[in-house]
C-alpha cells in the first residue's frame, strides 16, 4: 500500500496550489497527489481552443508530471472510487490502496447535464469537461462543423460562442439574457450588441425542449419551447457545472446544499484530518452568506492555501467570510468584469441599496492611441455606504480594476472611504486623476446622502 503524510485527490488548481503550498511549509512531508488524466486543462481557457487564438487543445493543456516533479510531490494517475476514513486508506479504480495522514479533496466539478432536454446526450451533443481527452475529441468534431447550436449563456457558452463565430461558423445561442447573475441588464444589453455583429443568433428568454436527431441517432438540430426549429451540425450544452461529490458522499462525508462538502472556516469536512477545497466544497456568497453555487479558481486555490496552512495546527484564520462573485471575460475587444453582488440580485434580497454609474475615457486625453470608453457602476448599502458590487465595461485594463473593487468589497470599504482613494494615474495607462471612476461613482453616492442631510 501506498503511503502518503500529506494525500491530496485531484490534479486541477486547488489540488496542485494545495500541493504547491504544502510543499512550502512541510519541506520534510511525503505529499502524493492522485488524478486521473496525465495532463491537466487551464480551465478558463477551455473556450478560446474552440476559436483563433489557440490552435488546438494542447496549446491549453499542462503536464502535471513536470510540475510535480518540480515541486518535489509524487503524482500518481489513478480514480479514487472511495476512501475509508476510520484506517485513513482511499482506494483506486483498480483496487490499488492509498493510506494517509492528512488528506485534501480537491475533486472540482463536471457538466451538469439537462435530462429535462430530449436527446440531451445523443451523438453530436458536446459538453464543457475540463477532461483533456474529451475536449481533444470534441475539439476534432466541432471544427469540421459549419452550423454550431449553443445552449446556456453563462461565461462558458457566451466565450464559446464568440470563439466560434470569430472562427467563422455559424452559431446560435439559446438562453437568457447574458450573463444575468454577474451583471445588471444594462451591462447584458451591451454586451448582446456587440455579440449580434459575430456571426450570432441569439435566442433570448427561449428554452431547449429537444435535440433532434437523425435516423442515425446524431444531433441535426434543436428544438425550442414555442415550437422553433433550428438545424445545425452539432450541440454544445454550456449548461453549467455541479460539484464532483459522488465518491465523497459515497464514503460518508457530511454534504450540504447543491452536493457540495461541507466544510468549516479553515477548510475542514467532518472527518478527522480530512480538507475539502474547490468546487467540490460547500460556497457561502459574502454578501448574502447563503450557500451559493459559485465556482470559481480564485476561490478555490485562496481555499487550498488555507487548507495547507492549517493542516496540521492553526496557523491563519480565513479572512474572507464567503466568496466573492469575481468575473471577467471579453466581448469583441470589449472587457466586462463584475464583483460582489449586482443591483438587480441585491434588490431580490431585499437589499436597501443605491447605485452610481460613471462613464470615463480610460486615457488621458482621450485622443491618445488605445483609449476606450470605461464604465464602471458601484452598488453600495443605502445606510453605511459599504460598497457590496461593482460592474465594469472598458478595455483590457478592467480586468485589474475589478480586482481593486474585490479587495474594497472584501475589506468592507464605504465610499466614503473611496473619496479618499490615493490611485497612480499616467496618460498611457488610466483615467484622468480628476475624474478617476471608481472615486467618482463613489462621490456621487456620497453627494445623495450629503443632500440628505
Amino acid at each position: 500500500m501506498n503511503h502518503s503524510e500529506i494525500m491530496i485527490i485531484g490534479g486541477g488548481p486547488a489540488g496542485m496550489v494545495a500541493a504547491g503550498t504544502c510543499r512550502q511549509y512541510y519541506p520534510e512531508k511525503k505529499i502524493t497527489v492522485i488524478k486521473k488524466d496525465e495532463k491537466s486543462l487551464v480551465p478558463c481557457g477551455i473556450p478560446y481552443v474552440f476559436g483563433p487564438y489557440l490552435e488546438s487543445p494542447e496549446d491549453d493543456m499542462i503536464p502535471c508530471g513536470n510540475r510535480a516533479a518540480k515541486m518535489g510531490v509524487e503524482l500518481i494517475h489513478d480514480e479514487v472510487v472511495e476512501i475509508d476514513f476510520d484506517n485513513k486508506v482511499a482506494r483506486g479504480r483498480n483496487g490499488s490502496r492509498y493510506g494517509y495522514e492528512k488528506l485534501i479533496i480537491a475533486t472540482g466539478s463536471i457538466p451538469k447535464k439537462p435530462t429535462s432536454i430530449e436527446n440531451y446526450d445523443a451523438d453530436g451533443v458536446f459538453y464543457v469537461p475540463k477532461d483533456p481527452d474529451y475536449i481533444l475529441r470534441m475539439h476534432s468534431r466541432v471544427k469540421a462543423m459549419e452550423h454550431v447550436a449553443v445552449i446556456g449563456t453563462g461565461f462558458i457558452g457566451v466565450e464559446i460562442a464568440g470563439e466560434l463565430a470569430r472562427s467563422g461558423k455559424k452559431v446560435d445561442l439559446v438562453g437568457s439574457r447574458i450573463l444575468k447573475h454577474a451583471f445588471d441588464p444594462e451591462f447584458s444589453e451591451q454586451m448582446e450588441s456587440i455579440m449580434l455583429h459575430d456571426n450570432i443568433t441569439f435566442h433570448k428568454e427561449k428554452k431547449t425542449t429537444r435535440i433532434r436527431v437523425d435516423d442515425e441517432g446524431r444531433a441535426g438540430g434543436i428544438e425550442l419551447h414555442d415550437g422553433t426549429l433550428i438545424p445545425c451540425d452539432g450541440v454544445i450544452m454550456a449548461t453549467g457545472y455541479v460539484p464532483n461529490t459522488e465518491m465523497a458522499k459515497k464514503s460518508g462525508l457530511s454534504m450540504r446544499r447543491y452536493d457540495t462538502i461541507y466544510v468549516d472556516e479553515y477548510m475542514r469536512t467532518t472527518e478527522s484530518d480530512v480538507f475539502a477545497v474547490g468546487d467540490c466544497a460547500e460556497k457561502r456568497h459574502f454578501i448574502t452568506k447563503r450557500t451559493v453555487p459559485i465556482m470559481l479558481a480564485s476561490t478555490a486555490t485562496a481555499e487550498a492555501r488555507i487548507a495547507a496552512a492549517n493542516l496540521y495546527n492553526i496557523n491563519i484564520i480565513k479572512t474572507f467570510s464567503g466568496t466573492i462573485d469575481i468575473f471577467s471575460t471579453v466581448v469583441g475587444n470589449t472587457c466586462f468584469a463584475s464583483a460582489g453582488i449586482t443591483e438587480e440580485d441585491a434588490r431580490k434580497e431585499f437589499i436597501t441599496i443605491e447605485s452610481s454609474t460613471i462613464v470615463s475615457d480610460d486615457k488621458h486625453p482621450s485622443k491618445l492611441p488605445n483609449n476606450h470608453k470605461q464604465t464602471v457602476k458601484l452598488v453600495a448599502l443605502k445606510r453605511s455606504g459599504t460598497v457590496i458590487g461593482a460592474q465594469i465595461i472598458g478595455g483590457i485594463d478592467a480586468g485589474e480594476m475589478i480586482n481593486i473593487l474585490a479587495v474594497i468589497i472584501e475589506n468592507k470599504m464605504s465610499v466614503f472611504d473611496l473619496l479618499n482613494l490615493q490611485v497612480a494615474t499616467h496618460p498611457l495607462l488610466t483615467s484622468a486623476p480628476t475624474a478617476y471612476p471608481i472615486v467618482q461613482a463613489a462621490q456621487n453616492l456620497v453627494a445623495k446622502r450629503i443632500g440628505e442631510l
